[in-house]
């Protein structure tokens, strides 16, 4: 009789440990393309989503970043209607950078090197241009600047802008990503924005004067994987950490 309340006691505390460890694994959503996430990555996310806040992870996501000496960005704006307007930066620090932007089957190119700016013509050519020859490149703190013709800051590192601006922020912990860039934790980013004059505290309390964005973060290198505007109208996606890039100025 013993053994038999022993055994039960056994099961109760296993199942309970199981249905604990399921609360704890971080919920997952996958990309299209991508594997869903193993129970124990999701478990092993879970554990380290709750030891940490997203004011860290957004600061260890910006310490990390500010550490790559190379890396590629791409943009993508959903515009209504028409084609996305896709962005991809390649960037050299501490000063080179390379655009390339195409939209349906346009496609438009430009070139920073130090102080001087490069823009391909309509026919082929490229024109020069002097420019500042320190704080345009998005590198180290630098959010860099956007490229020559975009509509919504294209170029700029979203992740930089959110670490100057997110300080007063409320973060939460979003579900674990699966994505072609690898899986990420998700923290959701709610900027409040000063209410307009005459807009009283319910324009606060109902969030129509907020941005919100979702910083998606490699959970063992603490890099950005991704960053989202809103619902999407806007998604940023880095790769190619440190990967050598050759960006060299046009021939003329």
């Amino acid at each position: 009789m013993k053994k038999v309340i022993l055994v039960a006691v056994v099961i109760v505390l296993l199942a309970a440990v199981a249905v604990a460890l399921v609360g704890i694994a971080a919920p997952a959503t996958v990309a299209a393309g991508a594997a869903q996430p193993a129970f124990t990555t999701r478990l092993e996310a879970g554990l380290k989503a709750r030891l940490t806040t997203g004011k860290a992870e957004l600061d260890r996501a910006f310490a990390a970043k500010k550490e790559i000496k190379s890396y590629r960005m791409k943009t993508l704006l959903q515009l209504h209607p028409g084609h996305p307007l896709e962005t991809v930066v390649e960037v050299s620090c501490p000063d080179r950078e390379r655009f390339t932007t195409t939209i349906g089957d346009r496609a438009f190119h430009a070139v920073r090197i130090g102080n001087k700016a490069y823009v391909e013509q309509n026919d082929g050519t490229w024109t020069a241009q002097d420019t500042a020859p320190t704080g345009w490149a998005p590198c180290g703190e630098n959010p860099g600047e956007p490229a020559p013709w975009a509509v919504m800051n294209e170029g700029r590192d979203p992740t930089a802008v959110l670490a100057k601006i997110g300080a007063n922020a409320e973060i939460v912990r979003g579900s674990l990503t699966a994505t072609a860039n690898g899986t990420c934790q998700q923290w959701i980013v709610n900027l409040q924005m000063p209410a307009m004059p005459g807009a009283g505290a319910a324009a606060h309390s109902h969030g129509n004067n907020g941005l919100r964005y979702t910083l998606c973060v490699d959970p063992d290198q603490h890099l950005p994987v991704s960053v989202t505007m809103g619902n999407g109208g806007m998604i940023t996606s880095y790769s190619d950490w440190n990967q050598p890039v050759n960006i060299e100025a046009p021939k003329m």
